[in-house]
């Protein structure tokens, strides 16, 4: 089974779903990950495509070591634009400068790798649920202030509010279980993934913390280790994927300028790829379909429903 569970495998399983179901061509919307399955569907079965919406896009050009350094990028001006918005209110826990926030960051949250703040259910929060909380917030600007809160809960010595986004981000249930979304994603990147040696792997686990500082823990990395290493089967995706396709019907990439996870950059470059169309989206969040946003639910409605395409230039505003 492990060796049949990667996005080329998943992309032949979605078109025996579209035979199973009568329909002549595929429909598909699909956000973050999803956009991967998208392109690779649209390379694996061009003719096959009707309609793809591919909301915050993976970058289909960038290897494993470049498209985590520009999550890491990414999410460090996320931060960045976070204190900004923080910087404005003089009870900041992050300080009024946003220059420094990051470094106001670091020390708050560093002292957690050895003394976990502490929380009502007495779980602890350590400085990796820290730094997640705090990332899981950055998803989608509403959560800010939430995560403001947190960061202000550390500098008292507590961590309810940053363990509850945590708690969040990973679906843990009220009975302190978990879904295996985890697990899942591992077992589906070992066979997308180029697979790294302990030096290349170290090396990007460097190169990230360069990229996402506020995310550093401030100790030395001595050897890291690729979690797939000894997977029984090589990789199966490939890169670059999603290029030169032909016969491909037309698509449309929604890309948000602000977002955290997959940079607007990779939306660009994907929608190039494919040769469709883009649609713009100016805001803080990681991909937009999810957003509610009426601008957004009408170019993309248009499209799936009438196969309208936005025009050229097409922006929205969260």
């Amino acid at each position: 089974m492990l060796a049949h569970v990667g996005t080329r495998d998943v992309g032949r399983d979605m078109d025996v779903l579209r035979q199973a179901l009568g329909d002549e061509k595929l429909s598909f919307a699909g956000t973050s990950y999803g956009t991967r399955l998208g392109a690779v569907y649209a390379e694996m079965f061009p003719k096959k495509v009707r309609a793809l919406v591919l909301d915050g896009a993976m970058d289909p050009l960038a290897g494993t070591h470049e498209r985590r350094v520009q999550q890491a990028t990414g999410m460090q001006a996320a931060f960045e634009r976070l204190a900004a918005s923080c910087a404005t209110k003089q009870d900041c826990p992050l300080g009024t400068d946003p220059k420094r926030a990051t470094k106001e960051f670091q020390k708050l949250v560093r002292p957690l790798v050895d003394k976990p703040a502490r929380t009502s259910d007495g779980r602890g929060l350590t400085f990796g649920q820290a730094v997640m909380g705090v990332t899981a917030a950055m998803y989608s600007k509403p959560l800010w202030p939430v995560a403001i809160e947190g960061i202000a809960e550390v500098k008292a010595g507590k961590g309810d509010t940053l363990l509850k986004l945590c708690d969040s981000y990973h679906g843990r249930t009220s009975d302190g279980g978990y879904p295996d979304s985890l697990e899942a994603t591992m077992t589906i990147n070992c066979l997308d993934e180029e697979r790294h040696t302990p030096e290349q792997e170290t090396a990007m686990n460097r190169a990230w913390f360069r990229a996402a500082p506020f995310t550093d823990h401030g100790r030395p990395i001595k050897l890291a280790r690729d979690g797939c290493e000894q997977w029984p089967v090589k990789p199966t995706l490939g890169y670059p994927y999603a290029t030169g396709i032909k016969g491909l019907a037309d698509t449309l990439t929604v890309s948000v300028t602000g977002d955290p996870v997959t940079p607007h950059e990779g939306g660009v470059t994907l929608a190039k790829e494919l040769g469709g169309s883009l649609l713009t989206v100016e805001g803080e969040q990681h991909g937009a379909l999810l957003a509610g946003n009426a601008c957004v639910n009408e170019a993309v409605a248009a499209y799936l429903i009438d196969l309208k395409s936005p025009a050229e230039g097409a922006r929205c505003k969260l």
